[in-house]
């Protein structure tokens, strides 16, 4: 009976050696660390976490904060009315190709955003002289959207990654932009 048993149990270890090694060293590797190059050129810090679940599906979390000196100027000017300063981003993707190495995806994401607004105002006073003033307060809102992109591996731990899409606020559209891009190029590390 313990021979048996034995047996048994090396057959098992046997089959899941196999197992691991059919499958894709980059499949094995779930977790995955971004930094968008692209955004940090233009001085704003964007990191990505995504997680894959299989080989079609993954799920992240960007979070994106704007440093730019210059967009602060122009808001702190009047030259823009409203300046975004966080993002973050929960999204699913869907690999679009079969394979694992280099493909195509696309991506619903809801991104999740706030800053200042500055706007010009008409004010009473007690005596009932009007005067303008600038008002400036803090938006936040949430944009429902969509991406698609490309992904390449080197050497199945590094990733050039090329991103592209577009969301739309839903309530704070008044003091928050309309549209909110998702644009990107990225380089990855998985693990």
């Amino acid at each position: 009976m313990n021979k048996l048993l034995l047996f048994m149990f090396l057959s098992f270890q046997l089959l899941q050696a196999q197992e691991k090694d059919t499958i894709s060293p980059l499949l094995q590797r779930k977790n995955e660390i971004r930094v968008d190059v692209l955004s940090t050129a233009l001085t704003r810090f964007n990191l990505t976490y995504e997680r894959f679940l299989n080989s079609h599906f993954s799920i992240g979390i960007s979070g994106i904060y704007s440093g730019n000196k210059k967009l602060q100027d122009d808001f702190d000017e009047g030259n823009i009315n409203n300046f975004t300063k966080y993002e973050v981003i929960p999204f699913v993707r869907y690999n679009l190709s079969q394979g694992q190495r280099s493909f195509y995806f696309a991506e619903v994401f809801t991104n999740i955003n706030g800053g200042d607004f500055r706007e010009i105002v008409l004010l009473t006073d007690a005596t009932n002289i009007s005067y303008y003033a600038i008002d400036k307060s803090k938006f936040n809102d949430i944009a429902l959207g969509a991406s698609i992109g490309y992904k390449y591996y080197i050497k199945d731990q590094i990733g050039i990654e090329f991103l592209v899409g577009f969301g739309k606020n839903l309530f704070n559209q008044d003091k928050s932009s309309d549209t909110m891009s998702r644009v990107g190029l990225g380089v990855s590390y998985r693990f």
